[in-house]
């Protein structure tokens, strides 16, 4: 069959594309994105468009080319398609449980998949993309009494479909209390085939499907920034398609391994950010097409953000085999920023490890350490303001005019809290944020007892070491000298937190001071253990502990 060379628009039924064609979704599309909401929006809107009586339901467009085996490959639909499917093998799976294995049989070679005549192979109606197909396959198109059906989910996009799965069965179920199911379902299927109407757009390549996709307007999920600027690219790609799309395919592995939502596009922005400096999300795409637009730039691009994709998921991943370059000290000052939960400093991290050499790597990022806790405590700034800086210096490390990490301090320490700044907040430091105060303890008593490097992350096992209010955060009448407005601001001050072996601290709960000291005496943290020297436990004493922090804090995060 020769392939067409032109662009040709039709309606059918959604069912009727699954009984007439074989549709695949290409590697680099994402995988099943639908959500819960999404899944029975669809169920219940074609239900309902059912029990009305409509002749025709619309649910959008399919844009679609045709691959070398005469396959349709799915640029724009896929979730549609896979739920439908979804949908119809939850059907099936009805009628193949109660018995009526024929009416099963019938919905599966017609709509669901057929047999390889000679290998008997399973060939499905519908193929999804690497990441998803064995996975729908075996979950969804195989029989349910089928040894292979039971799946482990190993990503989030399997969840997903199992979900779907769910649903469906729970829609089919309920579609059938009563009598006349046999009816009602195969109106339904019925109805999925020819009623259920979609736009089939099908294009002679690639370039056309990336440009229809663009101008279409989508179902369920709002057209997403990466599916944009992915079609995008494409578009611009032309002969060096191959290329860029295998670029695509591999940034997006390389971030699969994060859990983190709407990950792909967080990179996007931060590189994004990196290079032009911050750039919001709403002005992403909109930015990215104005400055890449040609076939040149956008294979140039591709390549950076695959290069790229890998170092981000080095720095969400502190254990990943990027850091065995930077040694060991390195490593722990990345899971460190991490352990702070410092995401806006990415884009500046990205810079560092993609234009540093290995030396300049270790001091750039022991120092982002330092000056991140200072601004946490100090908070002059604000978090977007930083974020600018961050970008702006990130941009002139990509642009050369920053080389080391000599002038990053230089160029940045106009903004870095200095010493006399960042011990004076850290006179008055509250911390509500257990996991922040936990790490400044445990810096500030490294620091305390001369362990070398003392902002890296020590111990951070809650079932061994816990955090002590010694102002209780629930005071009982022991704590009465201390006025009731008093101890509401004192709580969560600095001075007032402590670490302690977690027995000790479920021992003393919210007794007296003159009790719990004896606990902290005994204590082989430092700082916990000077505290069994006071007579008395109220502002002054916390106000005594809090100023030794700050000495220590000037030497534990120092700006170099």
């Amino acid at each position: 069959m020769k392939k067409s060379t032109a662009i040709s628009i039709d309606m059918h039924g959604i069912g009727r594309i699954l009984f007439n064609r074989n549709v695949s979704v290409p590697i680099y599309q994402r995988s099943y994105a639908w959500e819960n909401e999404h899944v029975s929006d669809l169920f219940n809107d074609v239900a309902t468009a059912m029990a009305d009586g409509a002749h025709e339901y619309f649910i959008g467009s399919i844009v679609t080319t045709q691959n070398e085996a005469l396959r349709a490959e799915v640029a724009d639909g896929q979730q549609r398609l896979a739920t439908v499917t979804i949908l119809l093998a939850a059907i099936r799976d009805f009628f193949y449980e109660t018995g009526d294995k024929e009416r099963a049989g019938t919905i599966t070679t017609d709509l669901l998949h057929k047999k390889d005549l000679k290998t008997l192979a399973l060939i499905p109606k519908l193929k999804l993309n690497d990441v998803d197909n064995e996975f729908f396959t075996k979950r969804i198109l195989l029989l349910p009494d089928d040894s292979e059906r039971a799946q482990l989910i190993t990503k989030p996009s399997h969840e997903r479909i199992d979900k779907a799965a769910v649903l469906a069965r729970e829609h089919v179920r309920k579609l059938a209390t009563g009598r006349g199911a046999t009816d009602t379902l195969t109106d339904l299927v019925d109805y999925l085939t020819d009623s259920v109407k979609v736009i089939w757009v099908q294009v002679p390549d690639d370039t056309n499907a990336f440009m229809v996709f663009e101008t279409l307007n989508d179902r369920g999920l709002a057209l997403a920034i990466t599916d944009l600027l992915k079609n995008h690219l494409f578009g611009l790609s032309g002969g060096r398609l191959g290329e860029v799309q295998q670029a695509w395919v591999s940034m997006t592995s390389a971030l699969e391994s994060i859990e983190e939502e709407n990950v792909v596009l967080t990179f996007l922005r931060h590189y994004w950010s990196s290079r032009e400096g911050l750039v919001r999300e709403k002005d992403l795409y909109a930015d990215i097409k104005r400055k890449i637009s040609n076939q040149t730039r956008a294979a140039a691009f591709a390549k950076e953000l695959e290069r790229n994709a890998h170092i981000y998921a080095a720095i969400v991943n502190s254990s990943d085999a990027l850091w065995t370059q930077y040694g060991d000290s390195c490593r722990k000052h990345m899971e460190t920023l991490n352990a702070l939960r410092l995401t806006q400093i990415r884009p500046l991290l990205l810079s560092i490890l993609d234009n540093f050499d290995l030396a300049n790597v270790r001091q750039a990022v022991k120092n982002l350490v330092s000056w991140s806790v200072r601004f946490l405590v100090h908070g002059g700034l604000g978090s977007g303001a930083i974020e600018t800086h961050n970008c702006a210096a990130a941009k002139e490390i990509r642009s050369k005019a920053i080389a080391n990490a000599s002038q990053l301090l230089r160029r940045l320490q106009p903004v870095i809290p200095s010493d006399a700044q960042f011990r004076g907040a850290f006179l008055g430091c509250s911390v509500s944020k257990a996991f922040l105060a936990r790490y400044y303890l445990r810096a500030l008593e490294q620091q305390a007892t001369g362990v070398a490097e003392p902002e890296l992350v020590p111990n951070d096992n809650a079932d061994v070491v816990n955090l002590e209010h010694i102002l209780p955060q629930k005071p009982s009448k022991q704590w009465t000298h201390i006025p009731a407005d008093d101890q509401t601001l004192l709580i969560n001050r600095l001075g007032n937190l402590a670490l302690v072996k977690t027995k000790i601290n479920t021992r003393a709960g919210n007794d007296g001071f003159a009790f719990k000291k004896g606990f902290y005496s005994q204590s082989a943290f430092r700082l916990t253990k000077c505290m069994g020297q006071e007579l008395i436990w109220d502002r002054a004493a916390i106000e005594r502990r809090q100023t030794t922090m700050a000495d220590l804090a000037v030497r534990a995060w120092p700006l170099n």
